[in-house]
C-alpha cells in the first residue's frame, strides 16, 4: 500500500472495515473517518472527504472527488473528474460519468446513469438536492435544478434543463435541448421534445407528447395522452384535454380550455 495512503488513514478506521484497493500511481487523499468497503477502489489524486463512504466493489476513478459525508453505494462507479458533492448519495451500480457532478444531498438512485459518451466539456450537473431515479438517465450537458426529482428510469436529453423543483415521472423523456421549468411536473410515460419549453407550474398528462418546439405556458395543463404540435402554443393556464391535439403551430389563448378529445386544425 502507498505509504502515503498509509499515514493518512492510520487509526482512522481497522483494516476490516477499510480493505481498499489502490490503483494509484500517484497521491491519494482520504479525509478523517473516511470509510472504504472491501474491494472499492480509488484512483490516483483521488479525493476522499471526511466520513465519506464507498461501498464494496465501488470504484472512484482517477481524481473523482467525493464530498464529505458522501455515501457511494455497493458497485457504484465514479468517472475520472467525477464530484459528488457533501451528503450526495449514489445508489447501487449507479455510474456517474467523467466530470459529471452531484449536488449537495443530491441522490442518485440505484442503476441510474449519467451518459456516455460524455465528450470533452460535456459534463452532466446535478444541483443540491436533487433526485435521479432508478435507471434515470442524464444525458451530456443536462442539467437537474435544485430539488427536482427525476423519477425511475426518467431520460434527460443532452443539453436539457430541469428547473428547481421541477418533476419528471417515471419512464418520460425530456429530448436534447427540452426546458421544465420551476415546479413543472412532466407526468409518467410523458415526452417532451427537442427545444421544446414546460413553463414553470406548467404539467404534462400520463403519456402527453409536447413535439420538438412546443411551448407549455405557465400553470398550463396537458391532459394525460394530448398532443402539442410542433412550434404549437399553449398560452399561460390554457387546457389541453385528454386526447386533445393541438396541431402544429397552432395557438391556444390564456385561460381557455380545449376539451376532452378536440382538436385543432392543422394550420
Amino acid at each position: 500500500m502507498d505509504t502515503r495512503f498509509e499515514r493518512i488513514v492510520r487509526g482512522i478506521a481497522t483494516p476490516a472495515c477499510l480493505t481498499i484497493t489502490l490503483i494509484a500511481t500517484g497521491p491519494v487523499y482520504a479525509g478523517h473517518g473516511a470509510t472504504g468497503r472491501p474491494a472499492a477502489q480509488i484512483g490516483s489524486n483521488g479525493l476522499f472527504r471526511p466520513s465519506a463512504q464507498i461501498g464494496s466493489n465501488g470504484f472512484v476513478r482517477p481524481s473523482a472527488q467525493i464530498g464529505s459525508n458522501g455515501f457511494v453505494r455497493p458497485s457504484a462507479q465514479i468517472g475520472s473528474n467525477g464530484f459528488v458533492r457533501p451528503s450526495a448519495q449514489i445508489g447501487s451500480n449507479g455510474f456517474v460519468r467523467p466530470s459529471a457532478q452531484i449536488g449537495s444531498n443530491g441522490i442518485f438512485r440505484t442503476d441510474a446513469q449519467t451518459w456516455l459518451p460524455m465528450p470533452r466539456g460535456m459534463s452532466a450537473l446535478s444541483h443540491p438536492d436533487a433526485q435521479i431515479g432508478s435507471n434515470g438517465m442524464v444525458r451530456p450537458s443536462a442539467q437537474i435544478g435544485s430539488n427536482a426529482v427525476a423519477r425511475p428510469n426518467a431520460q434527460i436529453g443532452s443539453n436539457a434543463i430541469a428547473r428547481p423543483d421541477a418533476q419528471i415521472g417515471s419512464n418520460s423523456i425530456a429530448r436534447p435541448d427540452a426546458q421544465i421549468g420551476s415546479n413543472a411536473i412532466a407526468r409518467p410515460d410523458a415526452q417532451i421534445g427537442s427545444n421544446a419549453i414546460a413553463r414553470p407550474d406548467a404539467q404534462i398528462g400520463s403519456n402527453a407528447i409536447a413535439q420538438p418546439d412546443a411551448q407549455i405556458g405557465s400553470n398550463a395543463i396537458a391532459r394525460p395522452d394530448a398532443q402539442i404540435g410542433s412550434n404549437a402554443i399553449a398560452r399561460p393556464q390554457a387546457q389541453i384535454g385528454s386526447n386533445g391535439i393541438a396541431r402544429p403551430s397552432a395557438q391556444i389563448g390564456s385561460n381557455s380550455a380545449m376539451r376532452l378529445r378536440s382538436q385543432t386544425a392543422i394550420d
